[in-house]
């Protein structure tokens, strides 16, 4: 049966797990940015270039879409690493890698799958951002498209708020299956996650204020929060005495 704990105690817990460990999920955070900032920008400089030609434009967004999935695959690895953490197995930072060295056709198909939903929720703003101007005649018709774009990607958001979790522990399970064990686990459990995302809205107003150097600390906290929420859905959270 589910323990359905108050988000909390889901904090209080992930702080908890955290307390001795704070170091290696820095490090793991820091690394999937690195990552993700070292191969992006050389495209980001190839389209910033004054001289840039279409075809090198062209070439720069492939390059984002293809390095998109590369580090939504290490985010899936950083999401391995916090549900190890969150059962209280071992961790290691070459979990951010899991993906790419056990079945990754799974996981790279798992997050273009995930890529293309996005996507197709981001393409009324898309279009309106590329056919239509935020002023004069266009402006309300570009508003409303920006508009559906926004509902379409909360309810992706929170539709498939699992997906990830579920790609990387029920491998049991295909991709497909996982999309909609994702929308079946967050039914009853919505307001739960909206709840957890606004308790962090506090932190992340630090971490602004901090130049971006609280997110060091922030960020591991919050995806342990995630993890050991997905856990308690799902009734695999440990059974654990934490009271002092």
């Amino acid at each position: 049966m589910n323990q359905k704990k108050k988000c909390k105690e889901l904090k209080r817990i992930s702080r908890e797990n955290l307390n001795g460990k704070y170091k290696p999920a820095m490090a793991a955070f820091l690394m999937v940015i690195i990552i993700n900032l070292l191969t992006d920008m050389p495209f980001t400089y190839l389209l910033g270039n004054v001289y840039a030609t279409k075809t090198q434009t062209v070439i720069y967004y492939i390059a984002e879409v293809l390095l998109s999935i590369v580090v939504g695959v290490l985010q899936m690895g950083l999401i391995r690493f916090h549900l190890n953490m969150a059962k209280k197995q071992q961790i290691r930072l070459t979990d951010v890698f899991y993906c790419f060295r056990n079945r990754s056709n799974r996981y790279f198909g798992a997050y273009i799958i995930y890529y293309v939903i996005s996507m197709i929720a981001k393409a009324p703003y898309l279009t309106a951002r590329t056919f239509f101007k935020f002023k004069g005649d266009t402006l309300y018709t570009a508003i409303g498209l920006t508009a559906i774009s926004v509902v379409l990607n909360i309810i992706v958001f929170v539709l498939l708020a699992f997906y990830m979790y579920l790609i990387i522990s029920r491998e049991d399970l295909g991709v497909f299956a996982c999309l909609a064990a994702s929308v079946k686990l967050i039914r009853g459990n919505i307001l739960r996650l909206i709840y957890i995302y606004l308790s962090f809205v506090g932190l992340l107003v630090l971490c602004l204020l901090s130049l971006g150097i609280g997110f060091l600390w922030v960020e591991p906290y919050f995806q342990q929060t995630l993890a050991n929420f997905y856990l308690d859905v799902t009734g695999e959270l440990p059974q654990v005495d934490y009271t002092v």
